[in-house]
């Protein structure tokens, strides 16, 4: 069972989140957006460090929410990630598209984002699974820039409906985390499973912090290889 964790922001923290037992560290570089600053989004020279202490020990997942193409091909031929995340409401994944970003770092692997709305999603998935090499199916809410980050869970019974048609890998992702992933690993029967609010630290009052929850996200990870 892979164990993706979302959103690392320095090298220090990407170790410790594989040394916790991450397979797969999510980034994302930084991103300007209407409004600010997409959340979430790292510095280049702490992109630069991540890549440099990680590569090889999990894979590099970076992900935007750009609608501009051109935003991957840059993001691409910087950091040569293993994995680049396409998440944003507009721009998904096309042939020329994909074929671009693997031409710009070979063996590159792009992943589409699903935004498990409601039962359109299984036509929707299998529409992605012809063109991107993994998908991901994340909750989306209404009116944000992305699909996902929005911490809740979705209707688990079309993930499981969309993993048993596709024949591409499939994470699943949405409001996942140590107390909850492995019933969802029961129900559902992915490749492999996300994890982005549920594993920060948060303070007393309920204040979200911008880092990881580092007993969180190794008590996500054994209960995942343990549910599978």
């Amino acid at each position: 069972m892979i164990t993706q964790i979302y959103s690392i922001r320095t090298a220090a923290e990407a170790l410790a989140v594989i040394d916790a037992g991450a397979d797969h560290i999510g980034v994302v570089p930084w991103q300007e957006r209407q409004g600010g600053v997409l959340t979430g989004s790292t510095t280049e020279k702490d992109c630069e460090e991540i890549c440099a202490a990680a590569r090889g020990k999990a894979k590099l997942v970076f992900l935007s929410t750009s609608d501009d193409e051109q935003f991957y091909f840059d993001m691409a031929r910087r950091y040569h990630p293993d994995i680049i995340h396409v998440t944003g409401n507009n721009l998904t994944v096309s042939e020329p598209f994909c074929r671009e970003l693997k031409r710009l770092v070979p063996g590159l692997l792009v992943m589409q984002a699903v935004p498990m709305s409601g039962p359109e999603a299984v036509e929707l998935a299998k529409k992605y699974a012809k063109i991107a090499d993994l998908l991901i199916l994340d909750t989306v809410i209404k009116g944000a820039p992305e699909v996902g980050a929005a911490g809740i869970t979705h209707d688990w019974e079309l993930d499981r409906k969309i993993v048993e048609t596709v024949d591409v890998p499939v994470i699943i992702a949405g409001g996942l985390g140590p107390e909850n992933v492995a019933d969802a690993i029961r129900a559902i029967r992915p490749w492999g499973v996300d994890s982005l609010t549920k594993t920060d630290r948060f303070l007393p009052d309920g204040t979200r912090l911008r880092e990881k929850d580092l007993e969180k996200v190794r008590r996500f990870c054994l209960a995942a290889k343990e549910a599978q």
